[in-house]
C-alpha cells in the first residue's frame, strides 16, 4: 500500500538545491540583462525626450523675449512720435503754425532725448517743416532717420498718424511730402 501523508515525506524529503545562490541555472539571468537593457534604455530616451523639450521651451522662452524687447522698443518709439505731435498741436495753437525748423521744435518741447529713438542703434528723428499749409494726412512731419525696427523706420504723418514703414515706403512718402512743397 502506498504511502500517503507524513510518513511518505518523513522518508522521501523534499530534495534541497546544494547549489549557493550564485551558482543557480543561467536561464534566468539572460532574461534579467534583457530586462534591464530595455528598461534603462527606456529611461535614457524618456531623459533625451524631457532635455529636448526643455531646450526647445527654453528657445521659444528666449526668442518670445526677444521679440518682446523689439516690441517695446518699437511701441516705446512711437510713443516719442506720438508726443511730438501733442507738441506740435500745442505750437500750433500758441504760435497759429507749425516750427519753422527742427530746432524752434526742440527747444519748444524743451526734452532733446524725446527726439531721439530708443532704440540703441536708434538714430535722430527728423522734421520735416511744412511750408504753405502743407498738412494734408500724407504729408511726413517727423521721421526716423534709421529703419532699426526689424528693418523698418517709424513716421508721423500731419493728420497726427504714426505709422511704421520700409525704407522703401518711407523713400516714396518723403518724395511725394517734397512734391506737394513744390
Amino acid at each position: 500500500m502506498a504511502m500517503y501523508g507524513r510518513e511518505h515525506r518523513a522518508r522521501n524529503p523534499v530534495p534541497v538545491s546544494t547549489a549557493g545562490p550564485g551558482m543557480r541555472g543561467h536561464g534566468g539571468t539572460i532574461i534579467n540583462v534583457i530586462t534591464g537593457v530595455i528598461f534603462f534604455g527606456l529611461l535614457a530616451l524618456g531623459v533625451l525626450w524631457v532635455i529636448k523639450m526643455w531646450g526647445q521651451a527654453g528657445q521659444q522662452y528666449t526668442t518670445a523675449m526677444i521679440d518682446t524687447k523689439y516690441k517695446a522698443s518699437d511701441v516705446a518709439c512711437q510713443m516719442n512720435l506720438r508726443a511730438i505731435a501733442q507738441n506740435l498741436q500745442m505750437y500750433a495753437i500758441s504760435n497759429e503754425g507749425l516750427p519753422g525748423s527742427h530746432q524752434e521744435l526742440v527747444n519748444f518741447s524743451g526734452n532733446s532725448r524725446l527726439f531721439r529713438c530708443p532704440d540703441p542703434n536708434g538714430g535722430e528723428y527728423l522734421y520735416v517743416p511744412p511750408t504753405g499749409g502743407d498738412t494734408s494726412g500724407s504729408t511726413v512731419l517727423v521721421y526716423e532717420s534709421k529703419p532699426v525696427h526689424r528693418g523698418r523706420g517709424n513716421v508721423l504723418f500731419a493728420n497726427g498718424q504714426v505709422a511704421t514703414l520700409t525704407p522703401e515706403e518711407m523713400k516714396q512718402a518723403l518724395a511725394a511730402t517734397s512734391a506737394r512743397r513744390r
